[in-house]
């Protein structure tokens, strides 16, 4: 029988509860791990105190995205390096050991260039120098992420991290960890109606996505890491779980990933 995997949740500060509600009710609730998105230092700083405070892991950064696409250009390549680099002082200074990174962006994302890889070796260079591992995310193109895995090896900071909502509404019925599974490091867990496109982030088994094929492959490259929910958090632009209290949508939260922690068991 397999060791039931650790749980964790994305935080951001819009949520309608207050980040620190939030943070202490996921705590209360058994979650072992958070991950937060962008630059922000004194949200990073914030929810690292919070976490040590609550005795949560503060697992992983999510890099900035915006942009992500200029790494391929020449003229573009060094400022996209540098927000990862970023990323990578951050995580660094904050206790977190692994960054999550984007390759592309978008159905017309340029291909990979030797301008982009340049630009991308000095980010592993510095990665590795700084004890930092990057897990790239399988966004709707195979092409970026494919030669960067196999440019980088096993033994170097890049790995990989599995998205299975992105795989459902990006990816035309493709599976990655089928390719990749042996690179992945960690995960991000959400649920959608698997039409292109439709990156809804839901609760799992509030969408379509067949969470037993998930389980199934979890166990077949033997995932020992943290089953992370990238949730889209109740705030003050979305309708999204609205109707819940606090309570209800952290409790919803862990019974639902805790169920594919249960299945895959």
């Amino acid at each position: 029988m397999n060791i039931l995997r650790n749980i964790g949740i994305n935080i951001s500060p819009d949520v309608i509860y207050g980040a620190k509600n939030f943070i202490d009710c996921v705590a209360d609730n058994s979650f072992n791990s958070v991950f937060t998105c962008g630059n922000d230092e004194a949200f990073i700083s914030f929810v690292s105190s919070c976490c040590a405070k609550n005795g949560l892991t503060y697992e992983t950064l999510h890099a900035p995205f915006k942009g992500i696409n200029g790494l391929w250009f020449e003229e573009s390549g060094q400022s996209v390096a540098n927000t990862l680099i970023r990323s990578i002082d951050l995580a660094s200074e904050y206790g977190i050991e692994i960054i999550i990174s984007h390759l592309s962006s978008g159905d017309n994302c340029p291909t990979v260039t030797d301008a982009g890889l340049k630009y991308f070796d000095k980010v592993v260079e510095y990665a590795a120098k700084k004890n930092i591992v990057i897990a790239v995310e399988n966004q709707r193109k195979l092409g970026n992420i494919s030669v960067i895995l196999e440019k980088y090896d096993q033994n170097t900071p890049v790995q990989f991290c599995w998205d299975v909502g992105h795989e459902k509404c990006f990816a035309h019925g493709r599976e990655y960890m089928p390719l990749f599974g042996d690179r992945c490091i960690t995960t991000h867990i959400h649920d959608n109606n698997m039409r292109y496109n439709g990156d809804e982030h839901l609760i799992p088994f509030d969408g379509q996505i067949d969470f037993r094929r998930t389980a199934e492959l979890l166990n077949r490259y033997n995932y020992k890491g943290t089953l992370m929910l990238e949730l889209d958090l109740p705030n003050e632009n979305s309708d999204k779980y609205r109707e819940l209290s606090l309570a209800q949508f952290v409790q919803k939260a862990f019974a639902a990933v805790n169920r594919l922690n249960i299945i895959s068991e």
